[in-house]
């Protein structure tokens, strides 16, 4: 994802504030490449609704699947490119910049869900 920004780690969104990016890549079929979307800071996300995740020097529009506790770093954040067969490395929730503006159908909130099941799932067995 890119931006007017050349570096957006001084971005720092407060919640309800809007900024505005340009998508890099196809791996989400909703937001086609060179796309402008508005972002949003919330204070609570849910599964299903897309979101920008800060990793490493680079960030994710990807969709959330739900949340994941962690002994060693507090709760953490599960997200999925839609394209994707896997779950993205788990993030903390302080990563998340903020939800994507649009439309979020049931669909996408029970898919979601469903690969939130998964992920937890795939965590559970790589334990054992």
């Amino acid at each position: 994802m890119g931006g007017e920004w050349s570096s957006l780690g001084g971005l720092g969104l407060r919640r309800g504030e809007v900024a505005s990016f340009v998508v890099r890549g196809s791996c989400m079929p909703a937001l086609s490449d060179g796309s402008r979307v508005r972002v949003r800071k919330r204070s609570l996300y849910l599964p299903g609704d897309i979101v920008v995740v800060r990793r490493n020097q680079h960030w994710n529009v990807h969709r959330l699947l739900g949340y994941a506790p962690s002994r060693a770093n507090g709760w953490l954040v599960l997200t999925q490119a839609d394209d994707s067969g896997h779950p993205d490395p788990p993030s903390g929730t302080s990563m998340i910049t903020g939800q994507v503006l649009g439309k979020v159908t049931m669909r996408d909130r029970v898919l979601a869900i469903a690969r939130y099941v998964k992920a937890l799932w795939l965590r559970v067995e790589s334990v054992r």
